[in-house]
């Protein structure tokens, strides 16, 4: 199964992970008109019940949580009747602060999500997860503070939810930004997954706190959206550090002209 990572969707965030809103679409027709769209969980059920895939199998998730995405990305999901999966900052969540990275571009679109923006979500089928807390990197710091950054996240999720968060997308989530230690503090605090952004698909005995994600970000073309899915550019397993990240965009670039 191949898993996409998202981060906005709309046509005027300035930042390579952003997709405009017009490529969102065309790339969820494709996945409905070629692919197997499943809900992320489903793949919990797979792994440890031994159920088979189906065919083309292809999940959605998105990291972070932009309020864009409430009004760009969920009509058009909803369109395609496609399940998604969006990883939360339970810190940022509700609030006006901007992440880091953003506070250079136009504030208007980097806001992220009201809490009854998703709970309406919610309603409508989208599942969440956590992105953790406050977006540090999992590594390099105390072990208290990481379990502290897990914990606290899951808990605000579900109490604003009201369902249980079983999954966690390590924030960065690179090769250096999480380790053995860091997926054992996931488990203990109740995750029953966990993902990453190195490049990849995932099998029937994949571990269940490396799961591999695909990145879609706004160099993505039609040719190399499709490329993604079909394993043409798996090449990109090589992606597994931020220099990893940076020669893939330019990658993407070239075959994108």
């Amino acid at each position: 199964v191949r898993i996409l990572r998202y981060h906005s969707i709309s046509n005027f965030r300035r930042h390579e992970t952003n997709v405009r809103v017009d490529e969102f679409r065309k790339q969820m027709k494709f996945i409905r008109e070629h692919y197997h769209p499943l809900p992320l969980d489903s793949l919990l059920d797979i792994i440890l019940q031994g159920k088979e895939l189906p065919p083309k199998a292809v999940m959605v998730t998105f990291d972070d949580g932009y309020k864009e995405n409430f009004l760009k990305a969920f009509p058009i999901l909803k369109e395609f009747n496609i399940p998604a999966t969006f990883f939360l900052l339970s810190d940022f969540i509700g609030t006006s602060k901007i992440l880091p990275h953003d506070r250079e571009d136009d504030s208007r679109y980097n806001y992220l999500l009201s809490w009854d923006e998703v709970r309406t979500m919610q309603e409508q089928g989208i599942s969440f997860g956590s992105h953790g807390s406050t977006h540090i990197r999992l590594t390099g710091e105390p072990l208290g503070e990481i379990g502290k950054e897990l914990r606290d996240s899951k808990a605000k999720i579900e109490k604003e939810t009201g369902q249980r968060v079983n999954s966690i997308s390590y924030p960065f989530g690179t090769r250096n930004d999480f380790s053995e230690e860091t997926k054992r503090l996931a488990a203990s605090s109740g995750y029953l997954s966990g993902y990453t952004a190195m490049y990849g698909s995932n099998r029937s005995d994949s571990d269940l706190y490396e799961l591999r994600r695909i990145g879609i970000e706004s160099s993505d073309n039609g040719f190399t959206f499709r490329a993604k899915l079909n394993g043409a550019l798996d090449i990109l397993l090589l992606k597994e550090t931020r220099m990893g990240v940076t020669l893939t965009r330019i990658l993407n670039f070239v075959l994108g002209v």
